[in-house]
C-alpha cells in the first residue's frame, strides 16, 4: 500500500480524471464516508455469515471488522459463488499487493483509512475465492465502487 495520503478533494479529482495506474493510498479520517460510492442495485450488503467468511480468511473476528462491508451484485460465471468482500481480499493477498497482517490491519480499522483508485490502466482483476475464474470487473460511468467498508473502498 503507498503511503501517500489523499484528501477527499484529491480522491474526487481522481475520480473524475483518473490517474495512468491503479494505485492504494492512506486518507484522513472520515473521506470514505464522505466519497459518493455507488449504491445499490449496483452494491449490495455482505451478509453475517460473508462477514465471518472474510473473518476466518483474517484470522479475526468479525466484531473486530470495520464495515458494513458492501460489494458489487456478483455471482462467479464459473462456479456459481456470489462474490464477497473475500474474493478481492484473498485475490489481493494471493497476487501480492497487500500482506494478510496488513489487510486485516486497515479492515478492523488499526491502520487508519485506505482507497484504492482505479486508473485508466483497467484497475486490478479479482478471482473467485472458491474457483480462481476471473470475475468481470464492474464498469460504470463516473465514479463507482466494487467494494467498501468503513476503512477501505475501491473507487
Amino acid at each position: 500500500m503507498e503511503q501517500a495520503q489523499l484528501t477527499l478533494d484529491e480522491v474526487l479529482e481522481y475520480v473524475k480524471n483518473r490517474p495512468d495506474t491503479t494505485r492504494t493510498y492512506q486518507v484522513p479520517q472520515g473521506v470514505i464516508a464522505a466519497l459518493p460510492l455507488s449504491e445499490p442495485p449496483h452494491m449490495r450488503l455482505l451478509g453475517a455469515s460473508e462477514v465471518q467468511e472474510l473473518a476466518d480468511y483474517l484470522d479475526t473476528s468479525p466484531s473486530s471488522l470495520k464495515g458494513p462491508f458492501k460489494v458489487f451484485d456478483a455471482t462467479c460465471s464459473s462456479c456459481g459463488r456470489r462474490i464477497t468482500f473475500l474474493d478481492f481480499a484473498k485475490t489481493a493477498v494471493e497476487r501480492g499487493m497487500h500482506a494478510k497482517e496488513a489487510l486485516r490491519d486497515v479492515l478492523t480499522g488499526k491502520n487508519g483509512e485506505w482507497i484504492t483508485i482505479r486508473g485508466r490502466d483497467g484497475g486490478r482483476p479479482v478471482a473467485c475465492a472458491e474457483c480462481g475464474h476471473a470475475v468481470p470487473r464492474l464498469k460504470m460511468n463516473g465514479s463507482y465502487s466494487e467494494y467498501s467498508s468503513s476503512s477501505y473502498a475501491y473507487a
